[in-house]
């Protein structure tokens, strides 16, 4: 496994968690913003990582706006 996959997947896991915890009744809200922080240093570091190809870049960005949706 690349270490862009490790990247992906742990911004993954991230997003599941905060989708998770914003679901409860009463989501801790200094938690959410910890885990904000976190995803949003992997996405940074993801797209340091991933080279700056089209068809690559393209399926990134693509990955990470659809998860920004889905779990904004």
């Amino acid at each position: 496994m690349k270490a862009g996959d490790l990247l992906l997947s742990a911004y993954r896991a991230i997003s599941r968690d905060v989708a998770r915890e914003r679901k409860r009744r009463f989501p801790d809200q200094i938690r959410l913003a910890t885990m904000k922080k976190e995803r949003l240093a992997l996405k940074d570091r993801l797209a340091r990582h991933q080279p700056a190809t089209g068809s690559t870049l393209a399926m990134a960005l693509r990955i990470l706006s659809r998860a920004k949706r889905a779990f904004a």
